[in-house]
C-alpha cells in the first residue's frame, strides 16, 4: 500500500522548479505592475504578489498535499534572503513568504473549502495568499494609512484571485502526467 503523506521526487522537483521560477520571474514583471501601483501611490508588491502566488497555488493544486505552498514559501524566502532580493527585511522574509503558503495550503488542502469548485477555490487560495502576505507586510514594514491600506488590499486580493484563476487555466492545459501527480 502506498503512503500518500510524503512528497514524491517528481512532486519535489516540480515544487522546486515552480518556487524558483516564481522568484526569478517576479522582478521581470514587477516594472509593469509598478506602473499601475505608482500611479495610485501604493506599494507594488501587493499586485506583483498575485503573479507570484500563481506558482504556489498551481503546485498545491497539482499535489493536493498540505504543506506544499508552505514549503515553497520557505524555499522562496531562503532564495530571497541569500540573493539579496529582500536584504532590507532580513529574517522577517520567512514570515512574509511562508504565511501566504499556509493560507494557500489551508484553502486547497483541507476539507473546509471542498464545497467550492476547484477553479474558484484556486482563485480564493491566491487571494488568501496575497491577503495574508500583504497583511503581514503592511504590519511589519509599511503601516499605510487607511485609503492606501484599502487600495493595497483590494488590488492584492484581485491580483491573487487572478493569479489563482490563471493557475487553474495552466493546470488544465498541462499534460495528463503532471495533473495526476497525487
Amino acid at each position: 500500500m502506498k503512503n500518500n503523506s510524503y512528497f514524491t521526487l517528481k512532486q519535489l522537483c516540480m515544487m522546486a522548479f515552480l518556487a524558483v521560477f516564481g522568484m526569478f520571474i517576479k522582478p521581470v514583471v514587477a516594472p509593469v505592475f509598478n506602473l499601475l501601483t505608482d500611479f495610485i501611490r501604493i506599494p507594488g508588491g501587493s499586485v506583483t504578489a498575485g503573479f507570484s502566488m500563481l506558482f504556489l497555488v498551481l503546485a498545491t493544486a497539482v499535489t493536493g498535499k498540505f504543506g506544499t505552498a508552505t514549503m515553497m514559501g520557505f524555499v522562496q524566502a531562503f532564495i530571497a534572503l541569500n540573493t539579496g532580493i529582500s536584504s532590507i527585511v532580513g529574517l522577517l522574509v520567512f514570515i512574509t513568504y511562508s504565511l501566504p503558503g499556509i493560507a494557500i495550503d489551508t484553502v486547497l488542502s483541507t476539507g473546509f473549502f471542498k464545497i467550492i469548485p476547484l477553479k474558484n477555490r484556486m482563485a480564493v487560495a491566491g487571494a488568501a495568499g496575497v491577503l495574508t502576505g500583504a497583511g503581514f507586510t503592511n504590519m511589519l514594514y509599511y503601516r499605510l494609512s487607511f485609503i492606501p491600506f484599502l487600495l493595497f488590499y483590494i488590488f492584492g486580493i484581485i491580483s491573487g484571485a487572478i493569479g489563482g484563476r490563471v493557475a487553474f487555466i495552466i493546470m488544465e492545459r498541462v499534460p495528463h502526467s503532471i495533473k495526476n501527480m497525487r
